[in-house]
């Protein structure tokens, strides 16, 4: 497969359909054409499969820094019942908190990018005092996004696509009927989810070829589908797409993010959780998402969130290779809630939550 370069010369953030920063990357997105506007000033596209004559001047970096921030739970709550507006009130400045983490921490980390696994708003629509329902929390929550100076990638969670109905007085119930219709408020406001709302993005680190593969899996399992496994669903569609990228390349590293974790089990020790994957997907009745990674043992991380807890264990394969997994906690709780990934040479060092001190130094090779 033949190898893309582009280099934009201005900042960008995930308002551009293709999310790249200036100067930091060699990433594999096809991109055609020149980008129009304020934000970026020019477009040079090098492929060694294409005769133009040109090449790249800038060698691939040597380190790829991305910030992981989950669970952020923004919501403006003005104008939605007021007993819904009471359990959410402890909520209500999350959006401000992330915006202001947007602007301060990529200089701070000397960040490539954002990674956001879900749950960035805390619902997609919500019963009014009129009693109707209004569902303006993405396009909110998009516009928060303007202010980052690094490209944001995102995945969606479940309260992505939930809404809230408030039956009687003292009490509200949450649903997600209206999951498409949210889908599409996310296609049409933020532009990495402009070609779907699961999707993939190449980086060149050095002599590394990253994969970085965003998946959707904020669809809870419903009873007529759980299997007491997975609390989520993965539509085949999805899982066929999957299938295609972890085969794509016998050589790059492919790295997940995504909103709920897989299943593990309780630590009895202060070492890393360590259980073959098997331990859940012979328990699986259906072709799902844990059945397709065993399959495949080629993804070398998983980025998760959903949980609101900091933890990391890791899954043995058939074949003996490992699989680790990384959950980090809810930033709308608690602002040091995220973790700086570092990959550079053959290896990725994971910080502790809130700092850059190093929790875990996982191989890549």
């Amino acid at each position: 497969m033949s190898r893309l370069v582009f280099l934009i010369t201005a900042r960008e953030n995930c308002q551009n359909r293709r999310e790249l920063q200036m100067n930091k990357f060699t990433p594999g997105p096809i991109v055609k054409g020149i980008f129009k506007g304020l934000l970026f000033t020019s477009l040079l596209l090098v492929s060694s499969s294409l005769s133009y004559g040109r090449t790249s001047a800038l060698p691939p970096p040597d380190t790829l820094t991305i910030i992981h921030v989950t669970d952020i739970h923004a919501c403006n709550l003005i104008g939605y019942n007021a007993y819904f507006v009471s359990q959410r009130q402890h909520l209500s400045k999350n959006l401000e908190t992330f915006t202001d983490f947007l602007k301060s921490a990529p200089s701070k980390y000397n960040a490539d990018i954002f990674a956001v696994t879900g749950d960035m708003i805390d619902f997609y629509d919500a019963e009014t005092v009129q009693g109707r329902m209004l569902a303006t929390q993405v396009e909110q929550f998009a516009g928060s996004l303007e202010v980052s100076e690094i490209p944001v990638f995102l995945t969606l969670g479940n309260h992505d696509l939930s809404s809230y109905v408030v039956p009687k007085p003292s009490t509200y119930t949450g649903n997600q009927i209206q999951s498409e219709e949210a889908r599409a408020a996310w296609m049409r406001n933020v532009a990495c989810f402009k070609e779907g709302t699961y999707y993939s993005r190449i980086f060149q680190v050095d002599k590394l070829t990253l994969r970085l593969i965003f998946l959707d899996n904020g669809f809870l399992a419903t009873e007529e589908f759980h299997d007491g496994v997975q609390q989520f669903i993965v539509d085949p569609y999805q899982l066929t797409w999957l299938d295609s990228e972890l085969k794509a390349s016998p050589s790059d590293i492919e790295i997940i993010f995504t909103h709920m974790p897989l299943p593990y089990g309780k630590k009895t020790s202060s070492s890393i959780l360590s259980e073959p994957i098997s331990t859940y997907s012979s328990k699986s009745k259906y072709y799902d998402l844990l059945k397709l990674l065993e399959k495949n043992s080629s993804t070398k991380v998983i980025f998760a969130g959903h949980q609101h807890i900091n933890a990391i264990n890791e899954y043995i394969f058939p074949d003996g290779d490992k699989m680790t997994q990384v959950l980090t906690g809810s930033f709308g709780n608690e602002k040091s809630n995220y973790r700086i990934i570092k990959i550079s040479g053959d290896k990725m060092i994971i910080s502790l939550p809130g700092t850059e001190k190093p929790e875990m130094t996982l191989p890549l090779k």
